[in-house]
């Protein structure tokens, strides 16, 4: 995969969680006072780790052709702490 691919492909999945993150929000809204504080904990959290990747992902973007390849697997780190922290929140607040 070249540079351009991968930014596309991460582009894209910081979009996908970033709306399941928005569903967790709404969610937040319709519950009680203590589950809300909850919920909004955890989307903090998860908005932090997002931030992260964008970061790393930047720097993939000002990365020399060269330099790249060794910025990935950092952002392939901040990804997975996202993936997992996501899936955990989703699981933990579906039933709400």
């Amino acid at each position: 995969m070249n540079r351009e691919e991968y930014i596309d492909t991460i582009t894209a999945k910081l979009k996908e969680w970033n709306a399941e993150i928005e569903k967790l929000e709404a969610k937040a809204q319709e519950t009680g006072a203590d589950t809300k504080k909850e919920i909004s904990k955890e989307i903090e959290d998860l908005r932090t780790k997002k931030q992260a990747a964008e970061y790393k992902l930047e720097d993939i973007k000002e990365a020399g052709e060269d330099s790249w390849k060794e910025l990935q697997a950092e952002t392939e780190d901040a990804m997975e702490h996202i993936k997992s922290a996501l899936e955990n929140a989703v699981n933990r607040f579906k039933n709400i």
